[in-house]
């Protein structure tokens, strides 16, 4: 038995099952009736069974023919939506995209970029996992997401030959407390100092980014930021600072209703000295396998999530 399979001449066994006439049936298939007959024949020949009975007067499946029949129907089907996909993936008009993102990925750049993906490709699956870097760089190794973007502050993961690293711009970020917050009242400047006497919040942005807060604040080299809270759910941050005195180290766009308001104060733009620059930023990086090629339709997302990244934040 032959163990290929020739799609072409198992739509013939379809054909020809329907038909019951070598002549009507070659011509559905566009062939001449000897070729058509010889397709059956080469079909039969490979399965090694044989699988329509015929004479000069009649054309009936035989018993095999019978349980072969609706597995070759099957195969078919099987075969047109395989083509049917490839071509959603060619044209970037469906199939699947699995990529990740870090929190601050997540909302400040996904909802444009995955609004105008779903109007462009509105049959598209999209599955994407929320993450720390540890975690998606897994993923991405296993193969479950074609690519993630997420925030990192390890120059050593920026290098990694394994990955193909793309940086995306800063966003502004601070440390945010509530209107009434003591460092508010004093009449004082805010020092660095003192933000150090209240307990802080922050999103879990990586595994080791409480480590190097003192970094990003341009705090006395090896002090620790009296990190009270990590956590992953923004109102939950929210709402702890709004009723305590903790403070709350973030990206700032996310606040913007609450800093218009004044429910929520940007501490870092009272901090004397200022900050270098007059502020602190935090940065994500898209990360892809190095020299793979990717989907049509993840090429579509990343950029889509780069234009919005390169949008200027509020700072």
């Amino acid at each position: 038995m032959n163990d290929s399979i020739d799609l072409k001449r198992i739509r013939h066994l379809v054909l020809l099952s329907e038909e019951l006439h070598f002549s009507r049936a070659a011509e559905r298939a566009n062939l001449s009736q000897t070729a058509f007959s010889r397709s059956i024949q080469s079909l039969e020949a490979d399965l090694g069974v044989r699988l329509f009975d015929r004479d000069t007067r009649s054309v009936v499946l035989t018993a095999a023919g019978r349980q072969l029949l609706a597995s070759g129907r099957e195969l078919l089907g099987c075969a047109g939506r395989l083509l049917a996909e490839a071509n959603d993936i060619a044209q970037a008009d469906g199939g699947e995209l699995n990529f990740g993102a870090g929190m601050m990925a997540a909302n400040l750049y996904l909802q444009d970029a995955l609004t105008v993906l779903r109007k462009r490709t509105p049959r598209l699956v999209m599955r994407v996992e929320v993450n720390h870097w540890n975690q998606l760089v897994q993923r991405l190794e296993q193969d479950e997401i074609e690519f993630f973007v997420a925030f990192t502050c390890d120059p050593a993961r920026k290098s990694d030959p394994r990955f193909e690293i793309t940086p995306l711009p800063a966003a502004p970020a601070s440390v945010f407390c509530r209107a009434d917050h003591p460092l508010i009242q004093q009449k004082a400047a805010v020092t660095r100092q003192q933000l150090l006497d209240y307990p802080w919040s922050s999103v879990l942005f990586d595994e080791i980014a409480p480590v190097r807060l003192h970094e990003l604040l341009d705090l006395p080299a090896g002090t620790a930021a009296p990190l009270a809270l990590g956590c992953n759910d923004l109102q939950l941050l929210r709402g702890t600072t709004l009723g305590s005195d903790a403070l709350l180290f973030t990206w700032r766009a996310w606040l913007e209703e609450d800093l218009r308001t004044g429910a929520i104060c940007d501490l870092g733009r009272l901090l004397q000295p200022r900050l270098p620059g007059g502020g602190c930023s935090i940065a994500s990086a898209l990360v892809c396998h190095a020299g793979r090629t990717l989907s049509p339709i993840a090429r579509q997302a990343i950029e889509l999530i780069t234009a919005a990244a390169g949008r200027p934040q509020q700072g």
